[in-house]
């Protein structure tokens, strides 16, 4: 009787995790499926075409990445607050956050406008790729600053356990995109074709859409609690800024590993830096649905510190986890055994092709690893422990993956190959530390955040 209960737990907190956590992983694949159709789409336009996107599309991130911590710090304060009973107090949250990201939002813009072609140019050699590159970037600027306003109403609905408002707009929006990257890449009728800057003006369209939708949807009166009710708290934001700038730090970095690594294999020629971007795009599948799990389990983890039950949140971050592990799986099997099929849906070069073969393989074993990563590193946030895991996180990359990779692959020369083979290992790695840290009881001791 003893095991049936401790299975009927066990179960009950797996279906509890899939509640919350199936919008979110929907929400997630979509925003996958949007970019690997997106990918595609590019892929007919060449490979001067997935080279430069690609490259633009990394610096894009690293910039964009500034608004991820105050996502996650809004997600967190609303967790707590509505775990606390407080809900009625998430309309301040949401605009002690705004007060940091539109401001920012609108300067990121304005510099990416400004200097898209010189940073291209310094990062591609490709006359042709850095052009894309920088035409794409200009006309995705402007969704910097719409996703400056939107990223923080996504996380009032995820914190306050709502994920499936935030899936029906990003459902809503996907085709929208992927029709409109299409329209203006190749032209129809009178619109002219505009090439790789189509995949970009096709973003700011999509996330202008998204403001819209967003801002109706939370004026509800079902929607947000006070919103547009109050004026930025300063105390109030800069609780939201304690507790976002590490992972807008470790987001950013990370992002920029990315930006390395383009600029390793950009020496190798645009085809390497094809195959490197379609690498890339690919990847992002498995740890998107990590983040839709690792979101979830944060918001668990939040909850059940604000009822003040510290071993009860550990048992949610293992099962999370657990669940996360179960669900990679078919991801590394199609990584392993489907490579070449899957990858000839984005690369129409031969040489790319090939090139691309064994890098996908060796990513697809470590997609597990990867995925306990995220979501362990998830929950950390849901705890308020964000500065333990962006450490442990920019430790991994900047200390180790990073010289490996410059070493391996530009000094010794092991090129795509070499890049991939360091970051499985490094992964490996990461995650033994990652579930230590877990395991541990620092992150449980940390301030507690406010729910007044």
């Amino acid at each position: 009787m003893e095991r049936v209960g401790v299975a009927s737990i066990a179960w009950g907190s797996f279906v509890a995790i899939g509640r919350l956590a199936a919008p979110l992983t929907a929400f997630f694949a979509v925003q996958s499926a949007t970019n690997l159709a997106c990918t595609a789409i590019l892929g007919r336009l060449g490979n001067a075409a997935l080279a430069g996107v690609g490259a633009a599309s990394t610096i894009y991130g690293v910039l964009l990445a500034l608004m991820f911590g105050a996502d996650a710090a809004v997600q967190a304060i609303v967790s707590r607050r509505a775990g606390a009973g407080r809900a009625d107090r998430l309309g301040q949250v949401l605009v002690d956050a705004w007060a940091i990201t539109l401001p920012l939002g609108a300067m990121v813009a304005l510099g990416l406008w400004f200097g898209a072609s010189s940073l291209l140019s310094a990062m591609l050699p490709d006359r042709a790729a850095a052009a894309v590159g920088a035409a794409w970037l200009r006309a995705a600027a402007p969704s910097v600053l719409l996703y400056g306003l939107t990223i923080q109403i996504n996380a009032c609905w995820i914190g306050s356990g709502r994920p499936a408002i935030a899936f029906a707009v990003t459902a809503i929006l996907a085709p929208l995109q992927v029709a409109a990257t299409y329209l203006l890449a190749f032209g129809a009728g009178p619109i002219a074709a505009i090439g790789g800057a189509g995949a970009g003006l096709a973003i700011t369209i999509s996330c202008a859409a998204g403001a819209c939708l967003q801002l109706v949807l939370a004026a509800r009166p079902n929607g947000i609690p006070g919103f547009l009710r109050t004026l930025p708290n300063a105390s109030g934001a800069g609780s939201v800024a304690a507790l976002a700038w590490p992972i807008s730090l470790q987001q950013a970095l990370s992002q920029l590993g990315f930006i390395v690594a383009y600029l390793i294999v950009a020496r190798l020629g645009v085809t390497t830096v094809a195959a490197t971007n379609v690498l890339i795009t690919l990847a992002t599948v498995p740890a998107q649905l990590a983040v839709g799990i690792g979101v979830a389990s944060a918001t668990l983890v939040g909850q059940t510190l604000g009822r003040g039950d510290p071993a009860g949140a550990r048992r949610w971050g293992w099962r999370a986890a657990s669940a996360g592990l179960v669900c990679s799986l078919p991801f590394t099997l199609a990584a392993m055994f489907a490579t070449r099929p899957l990858l000839g849906l984005f690369l129409h070069d031969p040489a790319a092709l090939a090139l691309a073969i064994w890098p996908v393989r060796i990513v697809g074993l470590s997609i597990a690893a990867q995925t306990m990563v995220q979501v362990i590193s998830f929950s950390l946030r849901g705890a308020g422990a964000t500065r333990i895991s962006a450490g442990v996180a920019f430790a991994a990359q900047w200390l180790i993956q990073i010289p490996l990779s410059w070493w391996v692959a530009a000094s010794l020369g092991y090129g795509l190959l070499g890049l991939s083979c360091v970051q499985a290992s490094v992964i490996f790695a990461e995650a033994a530390v990652t579930m230590a840290v877990w395991a541990g009881s620092r992150w449980v001791f940390h301030k507690t955040l406010s729910v007044s």
